[in-house]
């Protein structure tokens, strides 16, 4: 009886270790998946957050909207099995193309625009701008994030979407304070709506281009 009980413990303690390290193995992989995913993100939120058009709570909802859809296609994708084709996938870079060609239409017409009041659409159009380019720019994303759903437990893919959801936002304080660091403050503040349609439209070619998507059009 007492050996009975003995081997009931072990196996429990047993199973305790091997669930412990299958989450820990679910944390380290979400969090390897995200950075690897989003370095470049982070390079345009900190673009953003010099742009004084852009409110940060404008800037994280727009960036957690981007994401979230992101997550959301993933997991559609490795639900039913359906890998889309990566031509496909590169047409979202027109989207940061077409922002991008806009501001600078905008620098041409002259920067009056930046001295107006506040637009009653204003922040419905900056979340939009930003969930825009984190969509179209997350391809690789996609191509990551639906294996990794197809191969984990629903467990697993829990785990990995509240990490995706809380490496979000750190990404976007970790940009804020990038901007409120003084010299990265001054350039972004000079340079960054200069530099920012541009980066944008540069995206936009490398995503058509990345994904193969000039052979297909």
């Amino acid at each position: 009886m007492k050996d009975t009980k003995k081997l009931n413990r072990v196996l429990a303690l047993t199973r305790s270790s091997a669930s412990l390290e299958q989450n820990m193995q679910f944390l380290l992989t979400s969090l390897i998946a995200f950075i690897s995913t989003n370095i470049d993100d982070l390079f345009l939120l900190t673009l953003f957050y010099g742009n004084k058009q852009f409110r940060h709570g404008e800037i994280l909802t727009g960036q957690l909207l981007g994401i979230s859809t992101l997550i959301i296609v993933s997991l559609l994708g490795s639900l039913i099995g359906v890998f889309l084709d990566q031509a496909y996938i590169g047409l979202l870079g027109f989207i940061p193309m077409y922002l991008g060609i806009r501001g600078i239409w905008r620098l041409y017409k002259g920067e009056a625009d930046n001295d107006e009041g506040p637009r009653t659409t204003g922040n419905k159009s900056n979340i939009l701008t930003v969930a825009g380019v984190t969509i179209a720019n997350g391809g690789d994303n996609i191509g990551i994030y639906v294996p990794l759903f197809a191969t984990f437990t629903w467990s697993g893919k829990s785990t990995m979407i509240v990490i995706f959801v809380l490496m979000t936002i750190v990404w976007c304080l970790t940009a804020r304070w990038f901007v409120k660091h003084p010299y990265v403050a001054r350039t972004v503040e000079r340079y960054g709506h200069i530099i920012t349609p541009f980066v944008l439209v540069l995206l936009g070619v490398y995503i058509l281009y990345e994904n193969g998507t000039f052979a297909f059009l």
